[in-house]
């Protein structure tokens, strides 16, 4: 056994918001891992005919109704009625992270299976994929003969992740080179797999014992952040991710006391927080990305929750009901955060949340693409009526929306803000709060700036036509209560507004 230890509602007028997380991707519902334990998010039943029996890497794929297509632990592959397929994929199921699927583009019945072995001697730690082909065997599945343990790069960490191309058809694949501080982003295309990566230098060089090589990383569900767990130096290195480019950048590197051993790594459903595990302590940290600063980033690391008996706890997955799960070694359960949406306390962590139906856990849960498990934000709206103000509750401006990056308002706007303005004017007890918002592109820290200086834009020009700046505050929400999913050009313009608050003395 390896060394372990990782508002679009236009507004100031009426106003009724109502945010609800949807988690509808299916592709991600069966999971196999450990000794031969499985559970299905379908029914949420335990899984007992598994047939993997693995420390760590595992995957697994579904269709898009939820229903079994084939799973593997990076060297055995399985198909849906758990026969055999292969047994001599070149990644390894002391690996991580031994392989995620990648759906082929237009190409329904075909999917790349990526893996990444291990950092040993006699293994350069290869990235290489194999193509399935659901028609093959019956349509149980099968790797097509020519196209299997294809070389995409050599001497590569345990450490793979994936999330959608922000044009929401192609998908990134990304890996960490050995002794380097390189990402290498691999894009999937209805053509196939880019021939030539994007290469972000960025971070430490991932250099030392095997154990450095092992961790988590993962790409938050929105695809701009992107973060890893380096177990040797008890560090989480967190990135920002460009998924229009594929770059890698803005390094924070966040230590933990000597004795946690990092390991797992997940990010909420929103994307505004981290979660790491202490493998040697059994212990769920929470990292806060929605601070306004690198320092307060780095200081914002919170413990959430702590095995029993201190036991050894493996990674951190994220699943189509919006919970985090986590395994404890040896133990036919899985805990979970219920909440990880939630600061701190909040976030509902509880050791002991599904059986596995006597079946056990050990360090792995299967790796899946990001983006699949995506929030997804649906809005009731009821637009403002200005003749029948609600008071103590946050209203969209309507039409005070702003170019990318920027905060100067848009002629469009002062409609707008002339009827605020007007209704500030009549009632001069009124005081009001006004709170930015930004899109999900670029670094967080800087987004909380950007939104706070859009709400500073709004205050101004209330100033400037008379209202006293005692009757107004403001604050910075960054991205991290979007109006709509940032899926498209449109949806980002909507989530770039300000609301107000309007309080009646």
């Amino acid at each position: 056994m390896k060394f372990l230890f990782l508002f679009l509602i236009f507004a100031f007028s009426k106003i009724l918001f109502f945010q609800n997380e949807v988690f509808a991707q299916k592709q991600s519902n069966i999971w196999y891992f450990g000794e031969k334990a499985g559970f299905d998010f379908n029914t949420k039943t335990p899984l007992l005919d598994g047939q993997l029996s693995t420390e760590e890497g595992c995957v697994v794929i579904a269709d898009k109704k939820g229903k079994l297509l084939f799973y593997t632990d990076g060297t055995k592959a399985y198909n849906r009625n758990h026969q055999l397929m292969v047994d001599d994929l070149k990644g390894h199921k002391s690996s991580t992270q031994s392989g995620i699927v990648v759906p082929f583009p237009k190409k329904e019945n075909l999917f790349f299976l990526f893996t990444v072995g291990i950092i040993e001697a006699e293994s350069p730690g290869e990235f290489c994929y194999s193509l399935v082909d659901m028609n093959l065997d019956n349509t149980l599945g099968n790797i097509i003969p020519d196209k299997k343990n294809i070389i995409l790069a050599k001497n590569v960490t345990e450490k793979l992740t994936s999330v959608k191309h922000r044009n929401q058809k192609d998908t990134w694949v990304i890996v960490h080179s050995w002794e380097s501080d390189e990402f290498k982003a691999f894009l999937v295309t209805e053509m196939g797999i880019s021939p030539n990566p994007i290469i972000s230098k960025v971070g430490k060089i991932h250099k030392g014992t095997p154990t450095n090589a092992q961790g988590y990383m993962k790409l938050s569900p929105d695809g701009t952040n992107l973060a890893l767990a380096l177990e040797e130096e008890h560090q989480v290195e967190i990135f920002d991710f460009d998924s229009a480019t594929g770059k890698v950048s803005n390094h924070i590197n966040v230590q933990l006391d000597n004795n946690e051993f990092p390991y797992g790594i997940e990010f909420s459903p929103n994307g505004s927080l981290l979660y790491v595990t202490g493998a040697g302590t059994g212990s769920v940290f929470q990292i806060n990305l929605q601070e306004n600063s690198m320092e307060k980033i780095k200081k914002s690391v919170k413990k959430v929750g702590q095995t029993e008996d201190k036991g050894w706890i493996g990674a951190l997955q994220l699943a189509s009901d919006g919970k985090i799960y986590f395994p404890i070694y040896q133990k036919s359960f899985l805990g979970v955060i219920n909440n990880p949406n939630g600061l701190a306390e909040k976030c509902g962590h509880k050791n002991n949340a599904i059986s596995l139906g006597g079946k056990l856990a050990r360090l792995g849960l299967p790796t899946f693409i990001q983006s699949d498990l995506e929030q997804k934000i649906t809005n009731e709206v009821v637009y403002f009526n200005e003749k029948n103000i609600e008071f103590d509750k946050y209203l969209i401006l309507k039409n005070v929306n702003f170019a990318f990056s920027k905060a100067d308002l848009l002629p469009v706007s002062f409609a707008e803000l002339n009827k605020a303005l007007d209704i500030l004017k009549k009632n001069p007890t009124y005081k009001i709060n006004l709170a930015g918002h930004t899109d999900n592109i670029g670094n967080k820290t800087n987004n909380l700036i950007l939104s706070e200086n859009r709400a500073n834009s709004v205050s101004d020009y209330f100033q400037k036509n008379g209202i006293a700046k005692e009757r107004i505050s403001t604050q910075g929400f960054g991205s991290g209560n979007p109006l709509v999913n940032n899926d498209t050009d449109a949806n980002r313009l909507l989530n770039r507004r300000v609301e107000m608050m309007v309080i009646r003395n």
